[in-house]
Formats: C-alpha cells, structure tokens, sequence
C-alpha cells in the first residue's frame, strides 16, 4: 500500500475532490449531458470525509436503483465518467449494471481500463454490450493488472466475445471472478474457456450459466469436467442450463473425484435423472471438498434423493448446502432425507420445496425444524412448518443461500 498511501497524501500536483468534480461537470459538457446527481453526490461525501478510506471507494450507479431508474446512464456518461477521472482515483468497485451502456460506452471503459491503478471490481449485468465493446474491454484487461472481479451477465457478447475473453485469461493474470452467464456462449466458446482453464490458476469462481448449445450430446459438459480433473485454483463453478443428463452428471461427478479445490458446483436447472443423482451420491462418499451442492430443478426423483442421504448420512462430513427444490421427489425421498439429516451434522441448509411435500415429510421436516436444538434453522431452508386442525404443512419460504 505504500503507493495507495503516497496518493491519500494529496501532494500538490494531484487533483483535489474540487477539480474532480469539476473536470467530471467538464466531461459531461463535452458530450451534451447533465451532471449526474448521484455521483455529483458521491464526490461531496468522499469531500467531507476527515480521513481518507484506505480501502478505496465504492461507486454503485446500478440502473435499477430508484435515484436511476427513470435516468440511467448511456454511453454518454460513461464516456465523461471514464475520460475525466485520474487514472489514480480510489474507486476500487464500479457497479453499472442495469443501464444503457452499448458497445461506445464499454470502449471508454476499456481505455480507462489500460491505465487505471486500483479498480478491482467491475460490474455490468444486463447491459447492452455487444462484440465490439467486449474487444475494448479484453483489451483494457490485457494491460491491467488490478481487476479480480468481471460481471458481463446478460451482455449478448456471442461466440466470438467468448473466444475473445478466453484467450484474455491467457495474459490478465489477475482476473479470479469471472461471470459470463446469459451471454449467448456457443459449444465452440465454452470448449476455447475450459481449454483455458486447463493451466489457468488464477481464476476462482465461473458462471457460465444458460448458454446457447446446439447439440444434445454433452461435449461441453465432458469438457469442463475434463478440466476440473487437473483444475487445481476453481473454486466455484455454475453451469445451470446446460442440458446436463444422466451421462453428463456421470462425468463430473467421475472427474471430481481427483478434484481438491472446487467447493461450491451449482448444476440447477438441468435434466439431471436418478441415475445421474446416484452418481453424484458416490461422489459424496468420497468426501470430497465439495462444501455446497446445487441441484434444484432437475428431475432426481426418489431414487436419487435416498443415493444422496445415503451418502450424506454414511460418509460425507463437509458438504454443508443442499439444493434439491423442484425435482419429483415424493414423502419417500424426502424421509431419507431427513432421516439422513439427523445423523449428519455438518449439512446445515436444506432446500426442499416443490416436491411433494405430503403429511408423512411434513411431519419428518417439522421434527427437525423445532424444539430447543432444531436441526435444521428456520433461515437456513426454504420452508417452515404450519398445522391446520391437527395436521403438519410446510409453506415456502423467503429464505436462500448464494454464492458467497
């Protein structure tokens, strides 16, 4: 931090909060726009502040707050944001998600990305940003050696965005978080990522979420399990909507097995079977790092489900978040699973509803859910018990685990 500390001592050749404000109104005439309040207001803080923040600052213009709703920012604001600021002003978090910031706007940023010294977390879900704005950004990453932490979620970057981004992890050796889930990847993009991931150790967590894929043969699943067999630095790995069957659960739970870092593997929303599920529960008894598995909305049924208490309730001491919501499972599994629940005692959030939650499984999450010690707490599953004339319901609650 000694450069970080030379900075919060303000010489007198370095811009005071006054001449940012002022060269930020200066940007913004230049591209026709007004001032923003917000972060007019966000200068003022910092200004009033007796002691710098040796954390740096974080800037949160997220379009779907109510200060922005009705004026987010386009690629006018960005460019005046970005061509002003010094390359050496604290912001270490910029959040733009949810604004109208197209391919112009992400090629200021990526500008400002080359030469800017502490931003390390950048967030643009849901933008507009196309092909030609990832370039600008990859670009910036190539040069920049601060940010850990990329969000482009929802940006229709497409295969060649994809291909563009993986071979950028080749060079960028600080980037550890990186979300391109909703971005149209193609079977040929995912491929170039996991080939990538192969001897990359820096990245930690992935979303690769929802895909455009057009073949149901599995080859991108067999890939990234491939890869996560000598992956020694992911930690974290979504891969919801995938198309996952059977064979493709089969894989990954085969290759994790000689897996030792990755902790949190979200397959939700895929079409995972019990014979998929039951593969997965021989993973289990391996123990494995494994620490939170996300299964919902797949189709495991009560044959899955009891492969999986079986593990949980013989074998497996870390895995401590389970999602199995939504996947045809009867009283029968979900007993087994509560059965199993009582045996284990690191598994400590459970997500169960829209299952068929009849009297008898009702009845078996009530038992744990109450009492002095209740095994499982109320905020740590998606549903809590109510009785009606005598008889045992579960209602569904608010309650959720996410990535940490």
């Amino acid at each position: 931090y000694n450069e970080y500390k030379s900075y919060l001592r303000m010489s007198e050749d370095e811009k005071s909060i006054e001449q940012l404000i002022d060269a930020y109104k200066n940007g913004c005439s230049k591209v026709n726009k007004h001032p923003l309040q917000k972060i007019l207001h966000f200068f003022n803080t910092i200004e009033k502040e007796t002691e710098p923040s040796i954390d740096g600052y974080s800037l949160d213009l997220n379009g779907n707050q109510p200060q922005l709703k009705f004026s987010r920012l386009d690629d006018k604001d960005i460019i005046a944001l970005s061509a002003e600021l010094p390359e050496d002003f604290l912001i270490t978090d910029l959040d733009l998600s949810y604004n109208n910031i197209q391919d112009t706007g992400a090629l200021a940023l990526g500008k400002a990305l080359q030469t800017n010294k502490y931003l390390e977390s950048l967030s643009l879900i849901m933008c507009d940003i196309g092909f030609k704005g990832v370039e600008a950004i990859c670009t910036g990453l190539q040069m920049n050696d601060t940010i850990r932490k990329l969000n482009l979620k929802g940006n229709k970057i497409g295969r060649d965005g994809g291909i563009l981004l993986s071979a950028t992890l080749q060079i960028n050796n600080t980037l550890s978080d990186l979300n391109v889930a909703d971005t149209d990847q193609t079977n040929e993009s995912l491929i170039a990522l996991t080939t990538v991931l192969l001897d990359n150790v820096v990245i930690k967590k992935l979303d690769a979420s929802n895909p455009l894929l057009k073949s149901q043969q599995e080859e991108t699943t067999c890939h990234f399990a491939q890869m996560l067999k000598t992956n020694y630095s992911l930690t974290e790995l979504h891969l919801c909507k995938h198309g996952i069957k059977d064979f493709g659960a089969a894989q990954l739970a085969e290759c994790l097995t000689e897996n030792k870092t990755l902790m949190y593997l979200n397959l939700n929303c895929n079409s995972i079977a019990e014979d998929g599920a039951k593969a997965i529960g021989k993973l289990l008894k391996l123990n494995t790092p494994l620490k939170q598995l996300a299964l919902a909305s797949n189709r495991i049924g009560n044959n899955g489900i009891v492969a999986l208490s079986e593990a949980i309730a013989t074998s497996n001491c870390n895995l401590t978040s389970l999602w199995v919501n939504n996947n045809h499972v009867t009283e029968t599994g979900l007993c087994a699973l509560a059965s199993a629940l009582r045996t284990n005692i690191t598994l400590t959030n459970v997500y169960i509803w829209g299952n068929d939650l009849r009297n008898t499984a009702c009845n078996a999450f009530q038992l744990l859910m109450e009492g002095n010690k209740p095994r499982i707490l109320g905020h740590n599953t998606d549903v809590t018990p109510y009785v009606v004339d005598g008889v045992t319901y579960l209602a569904e609650t608010g309650h959720y685990l996410f990535s940490h």
